[in-house]
């Protein structure tokens, strides 16, 4: 089958880049054609695409990059239209080699001259390489430039089906209503509407049943897959810190790693993080924290832990009070204790003053052939995300690796968890609910499981790694997209 992947951006840098990536390598493996329509800027460096193209500047003829043989029965080309150098994104962001725009920022003019762009750029890729299927990612644009030109080609265009990922809904199209009738238009002539979890997939019905459009019997679950080549538990601890001399020295056998891993944006829950740490160290002093990503809150997140370490907890109110990234989500508390509990914190800062900065390292954003091991090797990783998700991808590349997630249980994070307590009979996986005092309750249960010793038990790892490969592999969920083509 030739299917047609549509995603319009980088390969590595948001939990729905990750989600496309591994989806194509997984349907090339499994002996498909696929073309690879994206923005992602070394193509080269990913195994499995096998040639790439550049469309000129008018997108009407598509110039050779690379070719190379194929590694396996299928193949996976990549296909880079011409976007005049701006890029309009769902949330603000580096995007190295493009003034990235956010949606709602983006005036009219810009809005259509991306849209004609990329729609001029899909009707030469599919007369070049005419598909079998589109899987049309994101709620905008995508699946409006996929309808429209399959529209086009009447009775021989191929069904389209569209992934919805949470940034596009959540931060471009329910903040602009200018995007909503390209949303409506892209999810009506849909196939099939595939959601990452049950709470994105009654997110997506009930906006397009809000706006007069009835998805309800196309819609679908379908849980992103991780690539367990690269996330599995095989790596030696002791050589991946010794990887990590030069941005975090020193670390030894018996200290304990919380890794925290994503974009340093507020909703992903870094500020949280940081500030439980010191209540961490009161009961846990060899714990060490690995923060691996970048974003808009970094240097914030920095000067936060500096005024923590220097037991200066006037200090860090005042920057959070001032700061635009370090905020508290109303659900899950003050991000610094106060009242009774805030005195309990004030001697927990003085007991680690000058011992919570060395303990903590910024190693900036990691392709996943670097996070993978780093996943394997801590004991616990982090992803307390305090806005809804699609998707606790950052769970299932950890429980792959063979390490529990530490994870807010809201929204489509509780999908792998509820997987997970269920599989260690861990019910206490689930208790950082919207409604607890986040910063104490994620230390009480980051001591709990450390205490408890079962992040490091063998059987965990084994029966994480085992329910991985039986739900939440990317060779599943290319095999479900296929199924649901042949079903439709």
């Amino acid at each position: 089958m030739h299917v047609a992947v549509v995603h319009g951006y980088f390969l590595h840098d948001s939990g729905s880049a990750v989600y496309v990536r591994e989806l194509a390598r997984a349907l090339a493996d499994a002996g498909h054609q696929v073309t690879l329509v994206c923005q992602e800027q070394q193509p080269e460096k990913h195994a499995f695409i096998d040639s790439a193209y550049q469309l000129d500047a008018g997108n009407r003829h598509a110039d050779l990059l690379f070719e190379r043989p194929s590694r396996g029965p299928g193949a996976c080309r990549l296909v880079r239209p011409h976007i005049g150098g701006r890029l309009l994104t769902y949330v603000a962001g580096p995007f190295p080699g493009f003034e990235a725009v956010p949606f709602p920022d983006a005036d009219d003019d810009a809005i259509a001259a991306y849209a004609r762009a990329n729609l001029d750029a899909l009707e030469t890729v599919f007369g070049l390489w005419p598909p079998d299927l589109v899987l049309a990612n994101h709620v905008v644009l995508q699946p409006y430039l996929v309808g429209r030109v399959c529209r086009a080609a009447g009775d021989e265009a191929p069904p389209y089906t569209v992934t919805v990922h949470g940034s596009a809904l959540n931060f471009a199209v329910k903040r602009d209503g200018r995007l909503v009738p390209y949303a409506l238009e892209g999810l009506e002539d849909a196939a099939a509407v595939a959601a990452l979890s049950a709470y994105s997939r009654d997110e997506v019905v009930e906006f397009a049943r809000a706006h007069g459009l009835e998805i309800t019997g196309k819609s679908v679950v379908l849980p992103p897959g991780v690539d367990t080549d690269v996330f599995h538990p095989g790596y030696r601890r002791g050589e991946v810190f010794a990887s990590l001399e030069d941005s975090a020295p020193g670390i030894g056998g018996d200290d304990e790693i919380l890794l925290f891993c994503g974009r340093l944006l507020w909703t992903k829950g870094p500020q949280y993080v940081a500030a439980a740490l010191p209540l961490v160290l009161e009961r846990r002093k060899g714990a060490r924290l690995l923060i691996a990503g970048d974003g808009l809150m970094r240097e914030e997140l920095a000067r936060l832990i500096g005024y923590l370490d220097q037991a200066d907890p006037a200090a860090a109110e005042a920057l959070v009070d001032a700061g635009r990234e370090l905020r508290a989500a109303p659900e899950f508390g003050p991000l610094l204790p106060a009242g009774a509990a805030g005195n309990d914190y004030r001697r927990c800062l003085e007991a680690a003053r000058g011992r919570l900065r060395p303990r903590v390292h910024f190693l900036g954003h990691l392709p996943h052939a670097r996070l993978a091991p780093l996943a394997a090797a801590a004991d616990l990783v982090l992803a307390p995300s305090v806005f809804p998700e699609a998707f606790g991808l950052v769970s299932v590349e950890a429980m792959a690796a063979g390490t529990l997630p530490v994870a807010t249980y809201q929204t489509g994070m509780t999908d792998p968890l509820d997987a997970a307590a269920e599989q260690l009979r861990l019910p206490l996986l689930r208790r950082l609910k919207p409604g607890v005092d986040l910063t104490p309750e994620l230390a009480a249960l980051v001591t709990g499981l450390l205490e408890g010793g079962v992040a490091r038990e063998g059987t965990t790892r084994e029966r994480l790694v085992q329910l991985v490969e039986e739900r939440f592999s990317s060779e599943a969920a290319a095999r479900a997209y296929t199924a649901l083509a042949r079903r439709r």
